[in-house]
């Protein structure tokens, strides 16, 4: 469903979302899998506005953006979500999935994710949460561990996510499980083969809004640092800039603490600092 027939328009409010530079390569092998969830009340008649994630459909409409414009992904390679349901979340995995399969392990893949993540009270594993998946079911939801095993089931070049969720029980507004004060310690999942996670939260923090920006704060800053290198960048230089930044501004501008982490495959860890965007 395009964008606009969900009633909604990336008005482009924030710095990073205009004048963004642009390389003039692109690379063919390249693919994402872009998800903006934030309107959850829409669709779950039992909630009310306030569990909406802000500005989740901003994040992922400026990353489909600088995915485009400095990253070098095609167009055509680029499968974009918002306020997806369960079975849309799910194809688009599977469509990532198919194209590694079928690409001999030259594909390089990359997912972004704004939106609610919850965990499993009882097993504590973290979940993706749909916008048509109750907070009461999480288990309908996407287990982040299965979307790791579906990018890295077949051989790729690389594979890099990037989730703006956090998986405690709060988040951006509040919570799908606020009412309740749920405050979890999602497992951290084992990663393997070529892949490395940037992540917007450690533990039982929240992800949190840059509400004068109009976007989530760990993407703005993923965004501004894409901005000024025009993607020149190490995945270490971005996995530092990224720890320093949002650190301190959540501090400043939420009153919280938010510690964005790099979850690295052990496969990689020899490797990885060795990578750049461009």
């Amino acid at each position: 469903i395009a964008p606009a027939e969900k009633g909604y328009s990336f008005d482009k409010l924030s710095d990073v979302d205009v004048n963004i530079p642009e390389r003039w390569n692109t690379y063919a092998n390249r693919y994402a899998l872009i998800i903006g969830n934030e309107d959850y009340s829409s669709f779950q008649k039992d909630l009310n506005s306030e569990v909406n994630v802000a500005f989740a459909r901003n994040d992922a409409s400026a990353f489909r953006a600088y995915a485009e414009k400095i990253l070098g992904i095609p167009e055509r390679n680029i499968t974009f979500l918002l306020d997806a349901t369960s079975g849309e979340m799910r194809q688009g995995i599977a469509k990532l999935n198919l194209i590694a399969k079928n690409s001999n392990g030259n594909a390089e893949m990359f997912v972004y994710y704004a939106g609610h993540g919850l965990p499993d009270e009882k097993t504590q594993e973290p979940y993706l949460m749909p916008v048509d998946v109750s907070g009461k079911f999480v288990s309908l939801g996407v287990p982040v561990k299965e979307l790791y095993q579906s990018l890295t089931e077949h051989p790729t070049k690389r594979t890099t996510v990037f989730l703006d969720a956090c998986f405690s029980g709060g988040a951006r507004n509040q919570g799908l499980l606020a009412a309740r004060g749920v405050r979890i310690k999602p497992k951290n999942e084992l990663l393997k083969g070529d892949i490395i996670v940037f992540s917007a939260s450690s533990g039982e923090e929240s992800a949190l809004p840059y509400s004068k920006k109009q976007h989530g704060l760990f993407t703005y800053y993923l965004l501004q640092k894409f901005r000024e290198t025009k993607g020149d960048l190490s995945y270490e230089e971005l996995s530092r800039y990224l720890e320093e930044h949002v650190a301190l501004e959540s501090v400043i501008v939420n009153d919280k603490e938010q510690h964005p982490r790099t979850n690295i495959s052990p496969d990689i860890i020899d490797t990885w600092t060795g990578w750049k965007f461009n």
